[in-house]
């Protein structure tokens, strides 16, 4: 399970959340000497929000991340697809609850630097997952019931992507954050050796 970054003890809420006010604080000024904001949006009559993509490494540095996979770029949450009545009537027509902040930072906790990747740490336990770059293209890891896989690029990374590999393993346990890794580092090989794709399993 991946630790959190919070302090490790605190008095009550009010502390963390003066934690996560501060860390944000902290975020922006980094953010505005050292990394150039990306416009997202608009999503229909939302406005554009400046975002700045911020990645965190294991030993808790700010790093600038100077590519973003498309798992990582910044939607605002209250943004949805207005429904009424049946499925042909849902247009490009969004409503919003509330305002979008005028400044967003996005915070991507990364794993180890690797030769070409770019990969965020592992979240979750059955489905074990994590997502990045492998030579600028967007992947995605899942391992659950002692299978792993790898999708890297494509419009749809997760449903169509341009390259498959899945894989058992005899790992007994939940796969450590070193384990995941070092999947990834595998499958990336296997990609860059020219290996075939797989059909992508339903």
């Amino acid at each position: 399970m991946m630790a959190s970054d919070l302090p490790t003890t605190y008095l009550d809420y009010a502390d963390a959340f003066k934690f996560y006010n501060q860390r944000t604080a902290d975020d922006l000024a980094w953010a505005n000497a050292n990394a150039t904001p990306v416009s997202e949006g608009p999503w229909g009559d939302v406005p554009a929000v400046r975002v700045f993509y911020i990645g965190i490494n294991t030993a808790g540095e700010r790093i600038k991340l100077s590519q973003i996979s498309s798992f990582w770029r910044y939607e605002p949450s209250s943004v949805q697809l207005a429904i009424s009545g049946d499925d042909t009537s849902r247009h490009q027509s969004y409503y919003i609850v509330g305002k979008p902040e005028a400044v967003v930072i996005v915070r991507v906790v990364l794993g180890p630097s690797m030769p070409g990747i770019l990969i965020e740490r592992p979240k979750g336990s059955q489905p074990v997952q994590s997502t990045g770059l492998i030579d600028g293209k967007d992947f995605y890891f899942r391992e659950s019931d002692g299978y792993w896989s790898l999708s890297v690029g494509g419009t749809d990374v997760v449903e169509r992507p341009d390259w498959y590999y899945e894989e058992e393993h005899d790992t007994p346990d939940e796969l450590s954050e070193e384990a995941v890794y070092g999947l990834v580092a595998k499958g990336a090989a296997l990609l860059r050796s020219g290996r075939p794709t797989m059909a992508v399993e339903q």
